[in-house]
């Protein structure tokens, strides 16, 4: 396999839940891993939760817990459990919360076996949750993957037999050739648990967050887009307009279910609206819920969009390194890893912000 370079492969979209949902039947049971923060390093992590409730709102997944990274020192906030409160509140669920470790791996198969309790509270809700899951459920990672990679190294067995799929947003397709050393945010975190994802008994769906190393443009092997705020956080609902508007103040209100009932101030909410986001994530949602977007910005079941589809999953043989740096290839053959493909990604950016945008407005 050659660093970086994408061999030609067989372009079938492949996703572990590909059947949407009815109404009277949830869809594939997930669970969403964050560094979700307040005050926020990134407020992407809040957008994706967004995302993450309205589509477990919508039933296209049963949204079982949301495990949020410990903070790491540079990070002014502690875990926004008040944030999935809040959304629990819109979205009329209760879904519940497991605060991950603060301990690095000291190697790809580091399995923290002396660690005590506190610092494996999120590895034992993991367990906790596929077990009791009905069917094999997924995992969305977005932050680090050391709660993941624990607890797949702590119960193979049970990652092989309950995980459906493990989405991945780490990484880069391809290195910056101003700066090949660099590594993505996620990877920097701790490179020997995101080693480990690339080692795990379950399908593997990879979505590299950049195109090319902290390049902030969409290409045709990265997550990335830009997400213009007024297009999608226009005309909401109070209730989720004041989540984001308690997200951009960074406000020391505790009173986080009151900062809900009532518009936000208007020169905070124009000045939130004039702004853009970066996201990495929401491909990864969709697929998750074996849905696309279409290069309309339609919401689709996989199964249905064919060559309409914005983006798909591919077969890929895939390793990486214990440093954390990867060596890819598409393939022809399953190899119980998959890779996003972006089919068009001068519309991918413009088709992924429709998409959130009904997300967002059908959120009540």
């Amino acid at each position: 396999m050659k660093t970086g370079a994408a061999a030609a492969g067989a372009a079938t979209g492949l996703f572990a839940h590909a059947e949407p949902s009815s109404a009277a039947s949830p869809g594939v049971p997930l669970l969403h891993v964050t560094d979700l923060f307040h005050p926020h390093g990134d407020p992407d992590d809040h957008f994706d939760l967004a995302v993450a409730f309205a589509l477990a709102q919508r039933r296209a997944f049963e949204l079982r817990g949301v495990v949020i990274d410990y903070p790491p020192a540079f990070r002014a906030g502690d875990p926004a459990v008040a944030a999935v409160a809040q959304m629990n509140r819109l979205a009329g669920l209760a879904v519940p919360v497991a605060i991950g470790t603060s301990l690095t791996l000291k190697s790809r198969k580091d399995a923290l076996p002396d660690a005590p309790a506190v610092e494996t509270a999120a590895v034992r809700f993991i367990h906790a949750q596929l077990r009791a899951a009905e069917r094999p459920a997924a995992l969305i990672c977005v932050g680090n993957a050391a709660d993941v990679a624990v607890a797949a190294l702590r119960a193979p067995e049970l990652f092989k037999a309950k995980c459906a799929g493990v989405y991945l947003n780490s990484g880069s397709a391809h290195d910056n050739p101003s700066n090949p050393k660099q590594l993505e945010f996620n990877v920097r975190l701790d490179a020997a648990a995101y080693a480990a994802m690339f080692d795990l008994p379950c399908p593997l769906f990879w979505f590299p967050c950049w195109h090319t190393t902290e390049q902030r443009q969409s290409g045709p092997d990265g997550s990335f887009y830009w997400l213009p705020h007024r297009e999608t956080l226009a005309d909401l609902s109070s209730g989720l307009a004041n989540y984001f508007a308690h997200l951009f103040d960074k406000s020391a209100n505790p009173k986080w279910l009151r900062a809900m009932t009532a518009m936000p101030p208007e020169p905070l909410w124009q000045t939130v609206l004039g702004g853009k986001r970066g996201m990495w994530s929401t491909a990864s949602q969709f697929a998750a819920a074996g849905l696309v977007v279409t290069k309309d910005g339609e919401i689709a079941p996989a199964r249905d969009a064919g060559d309409a589809a914005v983006f798909r999953l591919t077969p890929v043989q895939v390793a990486c390194a214990d440093d954390g740096r990867t060596t890819w290839a598409r393939s022809e053959q399953e190899t119980g890893r998959w890779m996003l493909s972006i089919t068009d990604a001068a519309r991918y950016p413009a088709a992924m912000t429709r998409a959130v945008s009904e997300l967002f407005h059908g959120l009540k």
